[in-house]
């Protein structure tokens, strides 16, 4: 087997919570083969339960988060393993959390924005 080239990547880049980073980013840490019809699936199952589950400051089920990630996979009839999806999702979670902005901090105060001035 080929050993495949590592890149470092930093979560600091401006570009860090993108699709291609992301990428980068999960075949970097795994050691199984991840087809890119499985990832581009995997990829919009994930951004569909960023955007529309967790939304704007609601809280992150890693379980709930894997599950719908797999279902997902199953929607499109992907038999992929659920270990393999755990896998990615940690991955996934543990980079995000490095990028300066994209989790809120619970203790910060937020301010709502007025969109009529």
């Amino acid at each position: 087997m080929k050993k495949k080239k590592l890149e470092l990547i930093s979560p600091l880049r401006e570009d860090a919570f993108t699709e291609a980073v992301l990428h980068k980013v999960v075949l970097n840490k795994i050691d199984f083969e991840l087809p890119d019809e499985i990832w581009e699936v995997i990829n919009e199952g994930f951004g569909i339960y960023w955007e529309e589950i967790i939304g704007f400051g609601n809280y992150i089920d890693f379980d709930d988060s894997c599950l719908f990630v797999f279902n997902h996979l199953v929607s499109y009839h992907i038999l992929f393993p659920y270990e393999k999806v755990e896998t990615i999702m940690k991955i996934l979670y543990d980079f995000i959390e490095q990028i300066p902005g994209a989790f809120l901090d619970e203790s910060a105060v937020v301010i709502p924005k007025n969109d009529k001035e």
